[in-house]
């Protein structure tokens, strides 16, 4: 089981995208070099807590510095996961009598990095066994990093045992991202993704900027949905051809697999294309059954085509199904996540046919 996660983790930062470092996240970026190789230290284990807003960038902060810490020090050993995810682990663990034996394979770790702090608010079952778990890497060398959409101090209902570890460490913020910095990113990405901007690449950046004053992940998921319509219409892209495009482009969401998948994801704080991949990171299972779930309910498609969005057997989908409604009701915390996740698609007016 711990093996399995320790592969998971690798498996996550194979693949991550150019950090780019701007004002907003100038400070978070610094406070996460104090994660270290415990070779590097002997000091003893600290916490230190990224908190922002919904796609701001904090899962890719705490992959990319995962990546370049494993580039610095090849034998480092380290989890990557949401608290969801280390919830459940910890459970199944009570469960089998067996948890003191996996905090003890937690305390082998140099870094871990858990993210979604502020799902164990509102009296989540899984926080007994997470602080147990702080406590113990507290003792040893184990850097902790953490991410949260609020601060540990204003999740609702967290264990104040819990913040104080928190306001013990390190929490720094990562604000909305200014107008500049977002022209900034669009014309990283502009380059990356190797769109034909016409030069300069600052006035179409400033134009999309100025009109989308969203965060960074639904930045990039714009321009990659301008590569697609590239790719489909190639054409020299300036200010005029952007503008007829957000005109003619209905961005509003309607209920279909995709619109759910992207709900899902965001309110999970992962990627939607990650829920699609074959991925078996242990962060992504419950993300995915999730979507799995709504779009059988919400959409009443059968389970073959289904499994044929998410790359998996229409046995997959079933069991995944099943083991999920098997969990929601023991699990508060999650049977009023996905409560919520219904509440907000039953919202979005239906596709035609998709």
């Amino acid at each position: 089981m711990f093996e399995e996660l320790l592969a998971s983790s690798k498996s996550a930062i194979q693949e991550v995208d150019t950090y780019l470092t701007l004002d907003e996240n100038r400070l978070a970026r610094a406070a996460v070099t104090r994660l270290r190789h415990t070779s590097d230290t002997a000091t003893s284990g600290s916490i230190t807590l990224v908190y922002g807003s919904a796609g701001i960038g904090k899962t890719h902060l705490a992959r990319w510095t995962l990546q370049q810490l494993r580039r610095r020090h090849t034998r480092l050993r380290f989890a990557y996961l949401t608290v969801s995810a280390l919830g459940e682990l910890l459970r199944r663990a009570d469960e089998r009598q067996s948890l003191a034996e996996l905090f003890e394979q937690f305390r082998t770790l140099d870094v871990l990095v858990c993210e979604h702090l502020h799902e164990l608010g509102n009296d989540s079952p899984y926080q007994p066994w997470f602080v147990m778990l702080i406590d113990a890497l507290e003792e040893g060398t184990t850097q902790v990093l953490l991410t949260s959409r609020q601060p540990a101090g204003e999740i609702p209902q967290l264990d104040q045992k819990l913040v104080s570890r928190c306001h013990g460490g390190l929490c720094v913020q990562m604000p909305p991202l200014s107008l500049e910095s977002r022209v900034q990113l669009l014309q990283h990405w502009f380059q990356e993704m190797r769109l034909p901007i016409i030069k300069p690449f600052a006035a179409s950046a400033q134009f999309l900027a100025e009109r989308l004053p969203i965060p960074p992940r639904d930045l990039r998921q714009t321009v990659m949905d301008l590569t697609l319509r590239h790719a489909r219409r190639p054409a020299p892209i300036d200010v005029a051809y952007l503008e007829r495009w957000l005109a003619k482009e209905d961005r509003s969401p309607r209920l279909s697999i995709d619109s759910i998948v992207n709900q899902v994801a965001q309110a999970f704080g992962v990627d939607p294309s990650e829920l699609r991949s074959r991925s078996r990171q242990a962060g992504l299972s419950l993300p995915r059954q999730c979507a799995m779930l709504l779009a059988r309910e919400l959409t009443g498609r059968p389970l073959d085509q289904i499994g044929d969005y998410f790359d998996r057997s229409h046995t997959t989908v079933s069991h995944s199904l099943s083991r999920l409604k098997e969990l929601i009701p023991t699990v508060p915390s999650l049977r009023q996540q996905v409560h919520k996740l219904r509440q907000q698609l039953k919202q979005l007016p239906r596709e035609e046919r998709a």
